[in-house]
C-alpha cells in the first residue's frame, strides 16, 4: 500500500513500520538462511561422497572381472617380418617364428591387344578355383573346388568386356586392363591366396580350337593348353613355429597358435622372437587405481566427519549415521578374507594390500608381483568372481562392488534418498520464505493502517486544540 508520513503528527511512520517489521522479520530470516545453509552443506556432501564411492564402485568393478588378470601383451623382435595379435584366450608364450616364403595370389596376364575395344570372339569360359599340378610352370592336373560358366557373347565380346563379365561372375577372380607401354593386357588375379585357390581357365570358342591363340582360346589356361602367362603361382605360406613346419594357404594365420593371429609379413633370414605375455604392468596399474580410489574416499570422508577439540569446529558430517555406515560396511568388506581359497593367499593383506589405523590403505606392488607370479589363479580369487581349483569364489572386489553399487542405486539407494529428502527439506524453506513474506506484507499493512489511523486522529485533536484557541482569544475584553 501507499504509505502516508504523519501529516497530523509529524511522526515518521515509514520508518516507524520498517523498523516495526524488521523487528520480526529478521530473526525468522535469519533462522531460514542458517536452516538452509546446513542443508545445502549437507547435500552438497552427501553428492561429493556419492562421486567418491562411485569411482571407488568402477574401480572395484574393473577388479572384480577375473579377465583383468588375465590382461596380455604381445611383441613381435621384428614387426617388418611379422607382428602379431591376440584375444583372450590366448596360449601364453614364447615362439621362434621363421618365414619361408609368403602366401600368395596366383595372377595371370593375357596376349596384347592393340585397344581394349578389341574382340576376342564369343563362346563360353569356365574359370575354375582348386589346386593345380605343375609339370615345369604349366599344369598337369587340376584338382578343381568350384567353377563358373561365363558366357561371351557379341554384346561383350571385347577386351574390356570380357574383364568386366569375369568381374560380374563371382568366381573368385580379379580381372584388369593393364596398360604396357602402347598395348594392352588382361590381368587375372585370384582373390585368394593359396594353392589351392589357383585358376583353371577352360574355353568353348565359337569358332573352334579351344585352345589355340585366336578367338576366346586366347584365354585357355588348363592341364590341356596354355595360352596365358603365369607370372605369379598361388602358393601357400611356408614358415616354422619352434622348429616344426607349417604351411598356411593365408598371410594371416590364426589356427596355428591358440588365441594368436600371426601377420606374415615377409620372408626371414632367421628366426624372430614372438611374444605372449601376461601384462602385469597393467594388472598393477589396475589395483593401484583400486588403491587410490579407496583412499581418495576416506580422505573425504575423514574431512566430512572430523572434529576439532581446540575450535570447537565439527566436519558438516560428524556424527552422521549414513556416512559413518557406508564408510563402516566398505571397511568391512575389505578386512575379510575370501571363502573358497585355500593355501597362502586368501585376503588383500596376503597380495600386498594393507590399511593402517588412520585408515590410509597402501599397496606394496613388489609383494603383489611376487605372489602373482607365483600364484595368479589364486591372487584372481582374492579379488574377482571366479572358480580357483573347481571351487567357485566370489573375491573381494566382487562383494565391495555389489555393495555400493546397492549404496548408488538412482532413487533408492542411501546416498539419493538421503539427498532427495534434504531437497525436500529446502523445498520445506522456500515455502516458509514465501510464508513469512505473506506474514510480513500483512504485518506492514495492519501497522501502516493503525499508525495512519492514529496521525488522523493527532490532526483532528490538533484542528480542535487550534479552534479553541481562537474563540479564547476572541473573548478576550479588548483593550481602549
Amino acid at each position: 500500500m501507499v504509505a502516508v508520513t504523519g501529516t497530523g503528527s509529524g511522526l515518521d511512520i515509514d520508518g516507524l513500520v520498517a523498523s516495526l517489521v524488521a523487528a520480526e522479520r529478521v530473526p525468522a530470516e535469519s533462522r531460514l538462511n542458517s536452516r538452509e545453509a546446513s542443508i545445502t552443506s549437507l547435500s552438497t556432501s552427501f553428492s561429493s561422497a556419492k562421486s567418491a564411492v562411485s569411482d571407488f564402485e568402477s574401480a572395484a568393478n574393473k577388479l572384480a572381472l577375473a579377465s583383468t588378470f588375465s590382461q596380455f601383451t604381445t611383441s613381435s623382435s621384428d614387426i617388418t617380418k611379422a607382428t602379431i595379435s591376440a584375444t583372450s584366450s590366448a596360449s601364453l608364450g614364447s615362439y621362434q617364428l621363421a618365414v619361408t616364403n609368403l602366401a600368395s595370389a596366383q595372377t595371370l596376364a593375357s596376349g596384347t591387344f592393340s585397344a581394349t575395344t578389341d574382340k576376342l570372339g564369343t563362346g563360353t569360359l569356365t574359370i575354375a578355383l582348386g589346386t593345380p599340378t605343375y609339370s615345369g610352370s604349366t599344369y598337369s592336373s587340376f584338382s578343381q573346388t568350384s567353377s563358373v560358366d561365363i558366357t561371351i557373347d557379341s554384346s561383350n565380346n571385347t577386351l574390356a568386356g570380357v574383364r568386366d563379365a569375369i568381374n560380374s561372375a563371382g568366381a573368385g577372380v580379379s580381372a584388369s586392363i593393364l596398360k604396357n607401354g602402347d598395348d594392352y593386357q588382361l590381368l587375372l588375379v585370384s582373390e585368394e591366396t593359396g594353392l589351392s585357390k589357383s585358376m583353371s581357365l577352360t574355353v568353348s570358342d565359337s569358332e573352334g580350337g579351344d585352345t589355340d591363340d585366336g578367338g576366346l582360346s586366347r584365354l585357355a589356361f588348363n592341364s590341356s593348353g596354355s595360352q596365358l602367362t603365369q607370372s605369379a603361382a598361388g602358393a601357400n605360406a611356408n614358415f616354422s613355429i619352434n622348429g616344426l613346419a607349417v604351411s598356411s594357404a593365408s598371410n594371416t594365420v590364426t589356427d596355428v597358435i591358440d588365441g594368436v593371429t600371426l601377420n606374415l609379413l615377409s620372408a626371414t633370414s632367421s628366426a624372430i622372437t614372438i611374444d605372449v605375455k601376461t601384462d602385469t604392468d597393467t594388472i598393477v596399474a589396475d589395483v593401484q587405481a583400486f588403491v587410490d580410489k579407496y583412499n581418495a574416499y576416506t580422505t573425504l570422508f575423514k574431512d566430512f566427519t572430523k572434529y576439532d577439540a581446540t575450535t570447537g569446529t565439527a566436519g558438516v558430517l560428524q556424527g552422521d549415521s549414513t556416512a559413518r555406515s557406508v564408510m563402516s560396511q566398505i571397511r568391512s568388506e575389505l578386512g575379510k578374507s575370501v571363502t573358497g581359497l585355500g593355501g597362502s593367499y586368501t585376503s588383500l593383506a596376503d597380495v600386498g594390500i594393507s590399511i593402517d589405523k588412520s585408515g590410509v590403505m597402501t599397496f606394496t606392488q613388489s609383494t603383489f608381483k611376487t605372489v602373482f607370479a607365483a600364484a595368479p589363479n589364486e591372487v584372481t580369487g582374492v579379488f574377482a568372481s571366479t572358480t580357483v581349483s573347481g571351487t567357485a569364489v566370489e573375491g573381494v572386489a566382487e562383494k565391495l562392488e555389489t555393495l555400493m553399487e546397492g549404496f548408488l542405486v538412482s532413487t533408492t539407494g542411501i546416498f539419493d534418498s538421503r539427498i532427495s529428502s534434504l531437497n525436500t527439506q529446502l523445498t520445506d524453506i522456500a515455502d516458509d520464505r514465501a510464508d513469512l513474506a505473506r506474514r510480513m506484507q500483512s504485518l506492514e499493512d495492519r501497522y501502516f493502517a493503525q499508525l495512519n489511523a492514529m496521525d488522523s486522529l493527532l490532526a483532528e485533536i490538533e484542528t480542535t486544540g487550534n479552534f479553541l484557541t481562537q474563540q479564547f482569544e476572541a473573548m478576550k475584553p479588548r483593550k481602549n
